[in-house]
């Protein structure tokens, strides 16, 4: 079963809390992100997503230059050992596309529902390949036999 860590991007792009969200928005741009983890003096203090400046800086009026990036920013994290069920919950539930991801509460990465949505579709794809093969043993037809030789039938 695939845990946490073998799903999340470990590169960590940051903001601190007291930056502009205008400089954040930046840097999200120039690294092609929708979401970056705020993090002050190595501590997790929530993610700043492309929603986040939509709703409450735009959406409110606010000025990106002058409202700082820690009263913006969404309050929401998952342990690295959270169970796969919980993380597809949390998306689900509250409607979120990126899950800051902490170990012993420092942060560690980030899970993105693309990164999640890809990991479910190998998992179906894996599981029909395995069942169209066990469906052709029962059958009789051996799957790797594409010539047609049938190995001395």
């Amino acid at each position: 079963m695939a845990k946490i860590r073998e799903l999340m991007v470990t590169e960590i792009i940051a903001a601190t809390s007291d930056e502009n969200v205008a400089e954040a928005a930046r840097r999200m741009t120039t690294n092609k992100i929708g979401a970056l983890l705020v993090v002050d003096q190595g501590v997790l203090c929530g993610l700043l997503s492309e929603r986040d400046v939509l709703t409450r800086v735009v959406g409110e009026g606010r000025e990106p230059r002058a409202t700082r990036v820690g009263d913006v920013a969404t309050r929401v994290t998952i342990d690295i050992n959270a169970p796969l069920k919980s993380v597809l919950q949390l998306f689900r539930e509250k409607r979120f596309r990126h899950l800051p991801v902490i170990d012993s509460g420092k942060p560690v990465g980030i899970l993105s529902t693309r990164d999640f949505l890809a990991y479910l579709v190998e998992g179906l794809e894996r599981y029909i390949d395995e069942a169209k093969y066990a469906h052709n043993l029962a059958e009789g037809i051996d799957p790797y036999d594409h010539i047609g030789g049938s190995y001395g039938r």
